[in-house]
């Protein structure tokens, strides 16, 4: 009985030992080209890079953006929202509620 007690602990200790507390780091990390990238990328990389760093926005509003968004669905345009499947007769709708048993 205790063998048993013995094999199933030590089947249940885990593989992966963490060591310490987790730790994020305060500041992001500065992207770079990988090492083995080529060269002609690595120089691209670094003028993109500095070219597109980051900056607070200003406060003057700028102008609007391209991409719409609608608050309700009805507000898009109808080829988002409109339903293309067969829709119901009245006729149909009675017959499912009734269950099938109208002659009509």
């Amino acid at each position: 009985m205790r063998a048993s007690i013995r094999v199933a602990s030590q089947f249940r200790q885990p593989l992966i030992k963490f060591i310490g507390k987790r730790q994020f780091p305060s500041q992001p990390d500065v992207p770079h080209p990988h090492p083995q990238a080529p060269p002609d990328f690595q120089r691209v990389f670094g003028a993109q890079s500095s070219s597109t760093s980051a900056t607070a926005k200003s406060e003057s509003p700028k102008e609007e953006s391209l991409a719409s968004s609608y608050s309700q669905f009805w507000e898009a345009p109808p080829r988002y929202w409109n339903y293309r499947a067969h829709v119901p007769e009245d006729a149909e709708i009675e017959a499912i509620m009734s269950g099938g048993a109208s002659s009509t």
